[in-house]
């Protein structure tokens, strides 16, 4: 609504037609957009806020992010230690395992070794006894041969001697 005179200046009848009238009505409405603009302001400050705590938010998930990475990094690392250390240790247990078979191989091999040098021992031990019975017999033989053979060089020598008389 006007308000002026034409010449600049306030009309008295129409500012009182106009708080009479109209006042009430702007009144309102300026409450009612007084009312929206504190929403909006509240909406803004809840945009504002929400943009903070999502910068926070970024900002904290960046500082994670290079954990992780790092972290992945470090995981990653003793996996491939890891993995090399397994196959070293699987290397040396084939290598092991081979060596085990071997040995089983070559301890088998030692005990039949060892059981026929036993045997070759126990039949050296026994020729040799059957030997020594055998030397044994032969010595007794000899002995006794010794002796007859003496007695007959006795009756021999008696028989000379015995001759010379």
């Amino acid at each position: 609504m006007d308000l002026s005179n034409g010449s600049g200046g306030i009309d008295s009848s129409k500012l009182v037609e106009y708080f009479s009238t109209q006042f009430l009505k702007d009144l309102g409405q300026m409450a009612v957009l007084r009312d929206e603009l504190a929403k909006r302001q509240g909406a803004l400050s809840a945009v504002e806020d929400a943009n903070k705590l999502r910068a926070e938010a970024d900002a904290y998930a960046q500082t994670r992010k290079g954990e992780t990475d790092i972290n992945l990094a470090q995981a990653k690392e003793a996996n491939a230690i890891a993995k090399a250390l397994q196959a070293s240790l699987d290397a040396r247990e084939a290598d092991l395992n081979t060596r085990e078979g071997q040995l089983n191989k070559d301890t088998v091999a030692l005990a039949k070794a060892v059981e026929a040098h036993k045997q070759a021992v126990a039949d050296a031990e026994g020729a040799l006894q059957n030997t020594e019975k055998a030397l044994k017999i032969a010595q007794d033989k000899l002995a006794a041969d010794q002796a007859a053979l003496d007695a007959r060089v006795k009756a021999f020598q008696d028989k000379v001697a015995s001759i010379n008389v």
